[in-house]
């Protein structure tokens, strides 16, 4: 019997650098993977496909592998039980649906037997990647990575580069208890009833990115990523303000983030739709004291706190 384990990690996206665009790339983007949480997914050989468990997830996991079995390749090839250990949190801005697609994709590939598979065609069988492929590349490498869009429709984005984020540093991770992102159906409508993306915001964004964000990550220079970070996540926040009602989809996330830069702390922007924002501490301990500081807080009772690690690698794969 062939067993194979797939963990991966989640990925923080701080904005696309173009929408509706007259020419050149669609969307694109900047992002990083981060260690938790995480989504951790066995699948074995087995006389049917079947999912272990119960709940919601089991049917969603259920469709991708029929989605699977559709696409070319694997229609023949043998069944496969899965089982889920651990899930990433839907519609929190962590990018669950493409590392669950791409695991389960990937499980079920390597049961098979198959030769090397390459991404795109990992991301084809699970319906992935048809706007960022932030999430693609960093479930095969992790670290922090841009994306130069995509020229056609059935393309996924060009990766421009991906560089080795600080291990050091940490994020912490904020969010209301309640309320989710955009997804599916809302997400693609708001994208449809969003203006294009004027060309000069476009170019600023590039510039961030370009000259100050990726020289500061590679240079490990926390202060100078600190400010690309939240100078790039307001200006796209900015301009999805008629889709997500403010710079920050959630209030609550945008009373966190002014607490944040009363007490000097600079480098924060929501990841996606939200409601999930991300604040940047150059160790450990700052990044601890400051979710102790609100854990213990009556006042932000209605919220999680978590630390996490950036994850400087892709997908771990274990076949026996």
């Amino acid at each position: 019997m062939r067993e194979v384990s797939v963990t991966t990690g989640s990925r923080l996206h701080f904005g696309p650098l173009s929408v509706g665009a007259p020419a050149g790339g669609r969307f694109g983007g900047v992002g990083v993977m981060i260690a938790a949480p995480r989504t951790v997914l066995t699948a074995r050989t087995a006389a049917v496909d079947r999912v272990c468990g119960e709940g919601p997830l089991v049917s969603r996991v259920d469709r991708l592998m029929q989605t699977v079995r559709q696409s070319q390749g694997l229609g023949d090839q043998p069944a496969c039980e899965l089982q889920i250990s651990e899930t990433i949190p839907a519609h929190a801005g962590f990018g669950s649906g493409t590392q669950l697609g791409l695991a389960v994709a990937t499980a079920m590939s390597r049961v098979a037997d198959e030769s090397e598979i390459s991404l795109k065609t990992l991301a084809m069988r699970v319906q992935r990647g048809r706007r960022s492929a932030i999430g693609l590349y960093g479930f095969q490498q992790g670290g922090f990575l841009v994306d130069g869009g995509r020229f056609e429709a059935n393309q996924i984005g060009t990766l421009v580069t991906r560089v080795e984020f600080p291990s050091d540093w940490r994020f912490v991770l904020a969010a209301p208890k309640k309320g989710v992102g955009l997804s599916g159906d809302a997400e693609q409508s708001a994208f449809g009833k969003q203006p294009p993306m004027p060309v000069a915001l476009t170019a600023e964004l590039c510039r961030i990115v370009l000259m100050d964000w990726l020289p500061a990550t590679i240079d490990a220079d926390f202060d100078r990523c600190s400010e690309a970070m939240y100078t790039f996540g307001y200006a796209v926040g900015e301009f999805f303000l008629p889709a997500q009602g403010g710079v920050f989809a959630s209030p609550r996330m945008a009373e966190w983030v002014q607490t944040l830069q009363r007490r000097g702390l600079r480098g924060v922007a929501q990841t996606s739709w939200g409601p999930t924002v991300a604040a940047l501490c150059d160790n450990e301990v700052e990044a601890r004291q400051l979710q102790r500081d609100f854990v213990n807080d009556e006042n932000w009772s209605d919220c999680t706190f978590d630390v996490v690690e950036p994850l400087n690698r892709g997908a771990t794969i274990q076949v026996s």
